[in-house]
């Protein structure tokens, strides 16, 4: 005669409270911190709206056509080093005040990235600071 013992373990992930750990350890928040503590970034869908998102987008190709080094956003083939402000490797503009251009400010404003930003934080009162714009070509 056999017997069949059947064992049932629940896990129960908890939500931390306060600000996030970012340790890599499972979380359950059932939003975007469950990617960002996973895989260190997250997209967060909707945080601005897509009208406003391709009027940001349009801000910035005129940012970068603005160097006059030949840049222009419908030519792909323009997307070169000598024809662009200096990026670094890693698609980051660390320079030329870029981060006080009044696109940026509005992009860190938009509701959607502070909620973002409250949510990780668990807090209202946020100091924002913003030290590189980030870009990355397709190819």
């Amino acid at each position: 005669m056999s017997t069949t013992t059947t064992v049932q373990e629940t896990i129960t992930l908890n939500q931390p409270k306060g600000r996030m750990a970012l340790d890599g350890k499972p979380t359950n928040y059932g939003d975007f911190r469950d990617a960002l503590n996973r895989d260190g970034y997250a997209v967060v869908k909707g945080a601005i709206p897509l009208e406003r998102a391709k009027k940001y987008a349009d801000s910035f190709y005129g940012y970068l056509e603005g160097f006059d080094l030949g840049y222009k956003r419908d030519d792909p083939f323009t997307v070169k080093r000598a024809k662009l402000p200096v990026i670094n490797e890693k698609g980051m503009i660390l320079s030329y005040g870029v981060t006080h251009e009044k696109w940026v400010w509005d992009i860190r404003s938009e509701p959607g990235v502070v909620e973002a930003f409250e949510k990780v934080y668990d807090d209202s009162d946020l100091i924002v600071s913003f030290d590189v714009v980030n870009v990355q070509f397709p190819g």
